[in-house]
């Protein structure tokens, strides 16, 4: 940006706001800030005080003709800030786009390889198994909603937790890599509904299950193209087969692309013309493209189905890098799930089906029903019982109630006992339930219920 376009206004400081204004003011940037939803405490509002001005969303303010806004994707457009400066002409710029323009800008990812991973589903796992591969030839930095580490030799070190996924978490990211003095070879970053531009290689795992964003003016899948869109020159741009929005985006784009294809064949009519293709044959994977075939022998103890997306979106990427199979099907041999993906575990005697995520949905829930189905035939006829519901309704637009009775009333003879969790699952009226509020209290009531041998499935929308 030029020294006339550095008057600015950032909006929403709730949502990752706060690193995106302190850096537009460290490069030289004339910033107002606008906690939007006045979620901010007195404390913090004076720190930030003393670096750029903060107002509040029902202070008077008049939009200066210069200003350029940086709003992120979700906020309504009938905000008044907004309004004004469409009414006024004045430019209104993304929180991912402004974040990879400051990144670039700043020069502080130089010397390293940036991969950005955005998508519906998928985008933890992928990134976490992505890291593992890599860092068995590595050094790599991951941030996902899971934490910031540290991956040497197959192994994290955890560094911070905490920070979100939004995409002015990722200037937070590097800062803390900073103190630490790691300088690592790769750096992975999960973001939310949508790229920053800054990344090498730019990922979206998947299209599916679209929902509306912007008090419903907007649907995710379309920001989650700004990872297209903003995606700089000679980048690579590795995208599931199924999203076809994605792929005729690139092309429109002219953008270098590598296809993968997650083995879902009722999604991916055009499966075969992936450049990376993957199957699931009981317990072996297999990973074709069009000069090598990789198989491995998996692990029990998670459901394989539900990481069929991240193993092919992470091989994809790691072959485009140029990885060596062993290291690819030495990650794969050594899985064994990601905490609350999909996990069988053991708690007090009792089997658990952790699939408590800030990414789960109702069909999740269902899957995992059909996992713990499946191990119950297997063993014996010990009780069923589901903790369900959300921990926070902000997380990842939160889990509808409307979903949750629509899913009771379908597979409710399959449970023996259920128990909901957060405020807003009280008002399902479900025969014999128990509401609790918190994952804790729910996974409590759960143990009562049940004893040595039976199945608990957790499914509780929440950060881990």
């Amino acid at each position: 940006m030029t020294a006339g376009q550095r008057e600015t206004v950032v909006l929403d400081l709730t949502h990752a706001g706060i690193p995106i204004a302190k850096e537009m003011v460290r490069l030289g940037h004339n910033v107002r800030a606008i906690d939007v939803y006045d979620t901010l405490d007195n404390a913090t509002i004076s720190d930030l005080q003393q670096i750029f001005p903060v107002l509040s969303s029902n202070e008077t303010f008049e939009l200066k003709p210069a200003e350029t806004i940086v709003s992120p994707v979700h906020l309504n457009p009938e905000y008044h800030v907004l309004k004004s400066a469409k009414e006024k002409g004045n430019t209104v710029i993304t929180h991912h786009t402004m974040v990879g323009k400051l990144i670039l800008e700043s020069g502080r990812l130089s010397g390293s390889k940036v991969i950005e991973l955005t998508g519906t589903k998928a985008k933890t796992s992928t990134a976490s198994i992505l890291a593992d591969i890599l860092s068995r030839s590595m050094d790599v930095v991951l941030h996902t909603s899971r934490g910031l580490e540290h991956w040497k030799d197959g192994v994290a070190t955890i560094i911070h937790k905490g920070l979100s996924i939004a995409p002015g978490s990722i200037l937070s990211a590097i800062g803390k890599i900073e103190e630490e003095n790691i300088r690592p070879e790769v750096f992975i970053f999960e973001t939310s509904i949508g790229g920053t531009g800054c990344a090498d290689i730019g990922v979206i795992t998947s299209l599916e299950q679209d929902y509306g964003i912007a008090n419903n003016t907007a649907l995710a899948s379309d920001a989650k193209l700004q990872m297209l869109d903003n995606a700089k020159d000679g980048s690579l741009a590795v995208i599931n087969l199924s999203a076809e929005k994605a792929l005729q985006r690139a092309a429109e784009k002219d953008l270098k692309v590598i296809t993968f294809s997650d083995g879902n064949r009722s999604s991916d009519v055009n499966k075969t013309t992936a450049d990376v293709d993957f199957e699931i044959c009981g317990n072996r994977v297999v990973i074709s493209t069009k000069d090598r075939t990789i198989e491995a022998i998996m692990e029990d103890g998670f459901d394989l189905s539900a990481y069929r997306t991240a193993l092919s979106a992470a091989t994809a990427i790691s072959l485009a890098m140029g990885i060596e199979d062993k290291h690819i099907i030495d990650t794969f041999r050594k899985f064994r799930g990601l905490t609350g993906r999909m996990v069988r575990g053991e708690l007090e005697g009792r089997i658990l089906i952790d699939n408590s995520n800030s990414g789960m949905d109702i069909r999740s829930v269902k899957r995992a029903l059909d996992y713990a189905s499946g191990i119950s035939s297997d063993t014996n006829d010990g009780k069923l019982v589901v903790v369900l519901g959300e921990e926070a309704e902000q997380v990842c637009e939160g889990l509808p109630p409307e979903d949750v009775s629509d899913f009771l009333l379908k597979n409710g003879r399959s449970l023996d006992r259920v128990a909901l969790v957060g405020n807003r699952m009280r008002d399902i009226k479900y025969d014999d339930a128990y509401y609790a509020g918190s994952f804790e209290d729910g996974l409590s009531a759960a143990l009562q219920y049940t004893s040595i041998g039976d199945i608990i499935i957790l499914c509780v929308k929440c950060f881990r």
